[in-house]
């Protein structure tokens, strides 16, 4: 059992971040590309699930693919919006993340970044501190699932934007620990069942 960053209450998960999808697991996902900061609306319980990885002393950090920029389709100046709307939406519920990081480019590009490339991820422990081993990525797509395994750590797969599909399409050396209805559900048994 350990402690959590302040060294005082016991933390049963051992989880020191959790890695966030975007579309599909926090916010709707209509299709297409968002470029319009009023058309990200958070899903049911998005909050809630950031808010008690807070309260449990766990980094809350998105990590999304956003090809629409490195298209031609989303300006850096609207994404940097979007990702703005998104932290006012989830303080307003009492959550805050510990960081958002991009991955801008077209898959073709072949780049390290793109999930299930864990250039990000990577990234983003290194900034804050944590061991990538002691994560979990939670998310609605078949490379968020890659992802947590290549880090070495829990996936769980939300039934939220394309994760039906993505339930019954997964490869067959590629499963997730965990089939969440939603994000809050998805935190909810990381916070009970993550490391042990």
């Amino acid at each position: 059992m350990t402690t959590d960053a302040r060294g005082c209450r016991p933390v049963r998960h051992g989880l020191e971040v959790v890695f966030l999808d975007r579309d599909g697991t926090l916010n709707r996902d209509d299709g297409g590309y968002l470029a319009d900061p009023d058309g990200l609306v958070l899903l049911p319980g998005a909050a809630e699930a950031v808010a008690a990885l807070n309260a449990a002393g766990v980094k809350a950090v998105v990590v999304t693919n956003q090809s629409g920029v490195g298209r031609g389709l989303i300006t850096e100046e609207a994404l940097a919006r979007i990702h703005e709307r998104l932290r006012v939406l989830l303080a307003a519920g009492g959550a805050s993340l510990d960081g958002i990081f991009v991955c801008p480019h077209r898959p073709e590009h072949g780049c390290a970044c793109r999930k299930p490339g864990t250039e990000l991820a990577l990234r983003a422990a290194r900034d804050l501190g944590v061991d990538p081993a002691r994560s979990a990525m939670i998310g609605d797509k078949p490379e968020d699932v890659a992802l947590a395994h290549r880090l070495g750590g829990r996936a769980v797969l939300v039934l939220t934007g394309k994760g039906r599909e993505t339930a019954s399409g997964l490869a067959a050396d590629v499963h997730p620990h965990y089939v969440a209805r939603d994000v809050f559900e998805a935190v909810t048994w990381l916070l009970e069942h993550g490391r042990q």
